[in-house]
């Protein structure tokens, strides 16, 4: 990252006590983001990390957060209001049996007006429910390119698919996206504008 910096950015897991000094050299070393998994970890984990939230905020600097089920109404009231950005991974790995009303997809979907939330259309076969191509998905899909646009939404391909039960290749993740999003122009947003400007890379 250090010697290609136009090429490579990073998202670091750091301490939630960590200073100042501490994210300057993680962000001079191409670190761009920081990793909350409250799928791994529980919400409770995080309960005093509101000052994190605030240096990032001020290194300009973004939260990458991986919730599941409704675990997002733990931190929506905080995303609100803190000054950072924040990547929400996966579609927020909804509960796909519990419909597109269910609770913590719907304050997902809230976080949009913020201008500040932006979420990675990655990650199905976490929560899908059917294989590939995850059809299931489809709906959580196009209600938040609805409600947040191709301006805060961005690709991923979750490899190398850790803590996975089956083999995902990454061949039909692409091909998935070219059924999704058939226009070139809304691929272009998805794979390239907005990552850009969210990660910080040129052209």
């Amino acid at each position: 990252m250090r010697r290609h910096p136009d090429i490579f950015k990073g998202v670091a897991i750091a301490g939630l006590d960590a200073d100042l000094d501490t994210l300057r050299d993680l962000k001079r070393q191409g670190i761009v983001g920081i990793a909350f998994n409250p799928t791994f970890h529980g919400t409770q984990y995080y309960a005093r990390s509101g000052s994190l939230f605030e240096k990032l905020g001020e290194l300009d600097m973004f939260v990458n957060l991986q919730v599941e089920r409704d675990q997002m109404l733990a931190f929506a009231p905080w995303i609100e209001h803190i000054p950072a950005r924040v990547l929400i991974d996966h579609c927020g790995r909804p509960t796909v049996e519990d419909g597109l009303g269910q609770a913590g997809f719907k304050a997902l979907l809230q976080l949009a007006g913020t201008g500040r939330v932006y979420v990675k259309l990655s990650g199905y076969n976490k929560f899908a429910r059917t294989p590939y191509p995850f059809e299931d998905c489809w709906p959580y899909l196009r209600a938040l390119v609805e409600a947040f646009s191709l301006e805060r939404c961005l690709w991923a391909s979750d490899w190398p698919y850790l803590r996975t039960t089956e083999r995902q290749d990454y061949g039909p993740l692409v091909s998935l996206v070219e059924l999704l999003f058939p226009d070139p122009a809304e691929r272009r947003r998805l794979l390239w504008e907005t990552p850009r400007r969210l990660f910080g890379f040129g052209g």
